[in-house]
């Protein structure tokens, strides 16, 4: 194709090398006409804009591409050249200028494509022409045509030759026919014609034969990919699209161009798919060297040379450069790219580092070296390396300032710093990697580790420099340890993690952090095994609270508030609820937490525990109360406490319901006690005075008959009347024992201090001419002081000391009868030989012991003495009634104490009485 034709093509044409070697093959005449429009209010921005474009009134067409067959057709003075104005070109004949020009636009506004013949007068043909529309202009293909006949010839002729020049062409040639349905929408597209080579690569890469397909039957993913939609595009818009596609289905890519025929499209494609993999590649290849680059902890350019005509070279520009080059440069990357070497350093130093790189160039030969810089406001040291690289060099430099300025400051410090880490409480260790011959990472070697991880395997850290790991840590290859390891080596991503370390002679819970630093591993560890422990500790601590909680017999549960839109507490919602809780309506604890409270205790709304509960809410003050339940099926009594806690409400209770039934039983037996007292009260009025007044007056007949009636009686009536009245004697005593017997039982004295010691002073004095009667020796120790009834601590005292004399032996023998009180304070658990309640276990008391010499009594009958009316010995040997013991052991009962009778027959009898302190 001649190169002012192709530099003439317009920009939305389609612009390949294979179309242009197309249309100037063909046998037809080809013009593209661009449409000239008026430029008024035409900004530079709508001017790139093809829609805003074509909204512009066209005022012309100008000629900007003929094929060979066009300037061959019209050569002479009517010749069409490139430029060439259609309205204003000095045509004869302006009404036939002026009818093409407005063709012209119809067909560019309209977008449909116009076929006609006419018969050119200048030619002297008959002329068969195709326009349509091409971008912003016309496309027009004519061929001249003699007879119908010679018609049919020339268009099997233009077929076979259009066949030969698309079959011959490079590209694939595709021509597709829209098929719509009855909405006139596209639903597919039908191959009309293919080329040669279109056809063999389709049936190549998808095994298919062209012949009658049609898009959706070859590419069924077009509609996903969007060739489907850009081929309804062009038909729409009739503007031409020159795209890059890449087909899955084929797994190759196509440089396409589709421009609109008739109701259908015209696809060429050029297979680029080696190109494109081939872009990736470098792409792919530039990018691992930009992120090699960019990785590097040095500073890398690549300087290409600038020469004059001879061949010297005069400067350097740059071509490639890393981040850190831009940091030690102090430019941007756009900055370095748009400059040379010597503008941005023109310093002597500069001048220097600019020989280096020159000689490389020219020689071949790597430099490396440092170089102090001390101007443009620097004072750096750079370590440079120089290497040849094409026509020009890599230069790779790092800022050294830093090091060695704190070189000797480092290595004074490597002692501090060694002891630093070795007392760190932080195990901390370097490894790097060892390979087998496949170049797999076999295992890792320890380059330095500090005091705490060495104390692991009991050595020094220099023990295990240049070990390999699994000599001192074999399980770490098993453990999942190593391959964390060489993942992190291999992908150089940081992990942190807790590990379980279980070993012969490790167990331990460590918290790691691991890192690649360069080609090795930095492994850092605390071990946080006690705190792992406690925490299991806690854990099994919080199960056992939650099953204590659960398994206890008060109820628990948390409360939390439930607000209506005005923010007012309406209710309360269960945050946690017990077991205890729950039974009380059949339910588990999981039931009832999140529910509303009155969802499963719809009572308590209305009951008061609501507004308890609120008030404890909102006070934040905690209540204890006692509270009867009684509704929805639950009648129980609760002892309820409520706190606040946090924004909830913590409450817990205890059922005492058994309890208060108890106490309900023990008031109505209080009341049927009283009644029974009161009744014993009557029968001790009567005792007093009813039953003794018949006594008296038995007694005293009796003496009047024995004084009066002796010799009328005589001694026979005597001692009938003798033996009545001792009977009625014995039955007056009676009478005065069960009185004081029923006394004690029902009635208690005030409670107060009693002094023992004078308290068995005036009873030994009351009994004073028994003791005589006697001859008995009291011994009595210092006596306490304690709490009771005055009254009837007397009567017990009176009591045994009565008793230990009445039981003196009989027999003649020259031991004296001897009692003896003394005490002491014990606990109740120290008296084993007392059966005491576990109440009073840790209870203190005054332990008083009354010991005999006197007859005693059988062990057997130690409890069975302290009965009403029980006696041992017969009336003929020792007088009593029996309720003498009952009424010391009423009286210790009063006390809230207790007393033990041991008896030793023949050697006396001791009483032990335990009196609370």
């Amino acid at each position: 194709m001649p190169a002012n034709s192709t530099s003439q093509m317009p920009a939305d044409l389609p612009t390949q090398l294979s179309l242009a070697q197309l249309f100037d093959s063909l046998p037809d005449n080809v013009l593209w006409m661009r449409a000239v429009r008026d430029p008024k209010n035409l900004s530079d921005e709508s001017a790139n804009n093809v829609e805003e474009l074509t909204q512009n009134q066209i005022v012309d067409f100008v000629v900007d591409y003929v094929n060979p067959k066009a300037r061959q057709t019209v050569a002479g003075g009517c010749q069409v050249t490139t430029g060439k104005s259609v309205r204003y070109g000095n045509s004869p004949n302006s009404a036939l200028t002026e009818q093409r020009f407005q063709q012209l636009c119809d067909v560019v506004e309209s977008g449909r494509s116009k076929e006609f013949e006419y018969f050119d007068t200048t030619l002297g043909q008959w002329l068969w022409v195709t326009r349509s529309k091409a971008g912003d202009g016309v496309l027009s293909i004519s061929r001249s045509v003699a007879s119908p006949k010679e018609l049919v010839l020339e268009n099997e002729r233009q077929r076979t030759l259009l066949d030969r020049v698309l079959n011959s062409a490079f590209n694939t040639v595709f021509v597709y026919e829209a098929i719509r349905g009855h909405d006139n929408q596209i639903q597919d597209f039908s191959i009309r014609l293919v080329n040669e080579r279109g056809r063999a690569d389709v049936l190549a890469r998808l095994r298919i034969d062209v012949e009658g397909k049609t898009l959706l039957t070859i590419n069924p993913d077009s509609r996903q990919s969007g060739q489907f939609n850009l081929f309804c595009q062009v038909i729409e818009s009739g503007h031409p699209i020159q795209t890059e596609q890449f087909y899955p289905v084929a797994q190759a890519w196509y440089n396409t161009s589709i421009t609109k025929l008739n109701d259908g499209v015209v696809v060429i494609g050029s297979d680029i798919t080696e190109q494109k993999q081939s872009a990736l590649e470098t792409e792919r290849q530039r990018t691992l060297l930009n992120g090699i680059l960019n990785a590097s902890q040095d500073a890398v350019v690549v300087l290409e040379t600038i020469r004059e005509e001879s061949g010297e070279i005069t400067d350097f520009r740059f071509t490639h450069t890393n981040s850190m080059a831009t940091q030690l440069l102090g430019h941007s990357v756009d900055g370095l790219f748009q400059s040379t070497f010597k503008t941005l350093y023109p310093g002597p130093l500069d001048a220097s580092l600019f020989n280096h790189c020159k000689t490389v160039t020219q020689t071949g030969e790597s430099y490396k070296g440092e170089l102090l810089y001390e101007a443009n406001g620097l004072d750096c040291w750079y370590g440079i390396s120089a290497v040849k690289l094409g026509d020009g060099v890599v230069l790779t430099f790092t800022d050294t300032s830093a090091a060695k300025r704190a070189a000797m400051t480092i290595e004074q410090s490597a002692d501090e710093l060694r002891t630093v880490i070795d007392s760190a409480q932080v195990a901390i260790f370097l490894i790097n990697p060892v390979y087998n011959e496949v170049g797999r990472i076999v295992d890792f070697r320890f380059r330095t580790a500090n005091q705490l991880t060495a104390r692991y395997v009991n050595q020094d850290p220099d023990a295990l420099t240049g070990e390999l790991v699994s000599r001192w840590f074999p399980d770490y290859l098993t453990n999942g340890l190593f391959r964390r390891y060489v993942a992190i080596f291999e992908t150089g991503r940081t992990q942190h993690f807790n590990f379980h370390f279980e070993a012969k002679t490790i167990d331990s819970w460590e918290n790691y952090t691991v890192l690649k630093v360069g080609n090795d591993v930095l492994v850092t560890f605390t071990d946080y095994t006690e705190l792992k422990k406690l925490q299991q500790r806690l854990e099994a601590s919080a199960t056992e609270l939650q099953t204590v909680v659960d398994t206890c017999q008060t109820g628990i549960f948390l409360f939390s508030p439930v607000r209506n839109q005005t923010g007012t507490v309406i209710d309360f919602r269960f945050r946690m609820a017990n077991q205890h809780l729950a039974s009380y309506v059949g339910q588990k604890a999981d039931a009832l937490v999140g529910a509303l409270g009155s969802k499963w205790f719809p009572d308590y709304k209305t009951n008061g525990l609501f507004d308890a509960y609120y008030k404890t809410y909102s006070t934040g003050e905690s209540y204890r109360f006692d509270f009867h339940y009684d509704g929805s099926g639950i009648d129980v009594w609760l002892d309820i406490k409520t706190t606040k806690s946090g924004d909830d409400v913590l409450v817990t209770f205890g059922d005492y319901t058994p309890l208060k039934q108890l106490q309900q039983q023990l008031e109505n037996s209080v009341i049927e006690l009283q009644r029974s007292n009161k009744n014993l009260e009557q029968f001790a009025y009567v005792a007093s005075h009813d039953l003794q007044e018949p006594l008296r007056k038995i007694q005293a007949f009796g003496d009047i008959i024995q004084s009066q009636f002796a010799p009328v009686i005589g001694e026979g009536g005597a001692d009938l009347i003798a033996r009545m009245q001792s009977a009625a004697a014995r039955m007056q005593v009676l009478i005065k024992d069960v009185l004081a017997y029923s006394r004690i039982a029902t009635k208690r004295e005030t409670v107060a201090p009693v002094d023992l010691n004078q308290l068995v002073v005036d009873v030994l004095s009351d009994i004073e001419t028994a003791i005589t009667d006697k001859q008995a020796v009291i011994n009595v120790e210092l006596l306490p002081t304690v709490r009771g009834d005055a009254a009837q601590l007397r009567q017990l005292f009176q009591n045994l000391v009565s008793n230990a004399l009445k039981f003196t032996k009989t027999n003649k023998t020259t031991e004296i009868p001897t009692i003896c009180i003394s005490t002491s304070l014990v606990h109740g658990r120290d008296r084993t030989e007392v059966s005491l309640p576990s109440t009073d276990a840790d209870r203190l008391f005054h332990l008083i012991e009354i010991a005999d010499n006197g007859i005693g009594f059988d062990p057997r009958h130690a409890e069975r003495i302290f009965q009403v009316f029980q006696r041992l010995h017969g009336r003929s040997e020792y007088q009593g009634t029996g309720i003498g013991l009952a009424i010391v052991q009423k009286v210790v009962d009063n006390h809230q104490g207790h007393i033990l009778a041991e008896g030793r027959p023949g050697q006396g009898a001791t009483f032990r009485i335990l009196l609370p302190v």
